[in-house]
């Protein structure tokens, strides 16, 4: 009886121990717990960075420049294919169009407008 009376004081003093360690260390950071519906509260100036502005500000240069998604200008749009670039000039291309055959152009017509 004495011996289980032991464990049960043992196991409530570690769980009220790992509550307060758990408690504090949420305290620590930008997010703090709060009685509400949602439960956290985030306070953007408890935030603490190891790097500058503008080393973050590099980092982003050098990952957009490098073929990366830019959706930090608003420019929601998938990185652009530099796979395979054309060789041709706008003329060239152009005049293509104006020489193309009757045949060729409903064909690709029809692949465009998908008949």
């Amino acid at each position: 009886m004495r011996s289980n009376r032991n464990s049960m004081v043992t196991a409530l003093v570690i769980a009220i121990s790992s509550f307060t360690a758990a408690g504090s260390a949420f305290a620590n950071g930008y997010v703090h717990s709060e009685n509400t519906e949602k439960g956290y509260k985030v306070v953007p100036e408890h935030f603490k960075s190891d790097k500058t502005r503008a080393e973050v500000q590099a980092e982003t240069s050098v990952f957009v420049r490098e073929a990366g998604f830019d959706s930090f200008n608003g420019n929601n749009y998938p990185p652009m294919d530099t796979s395979e670039r054309s060789t041709k000039t706008r003329e060239q291309v152009i005049s293509e169009y104006a020489n193309e055959k009757p045949e060729a152009r409903k064909a690709r017509l029809d692949l465009y407008l998908g008949r």
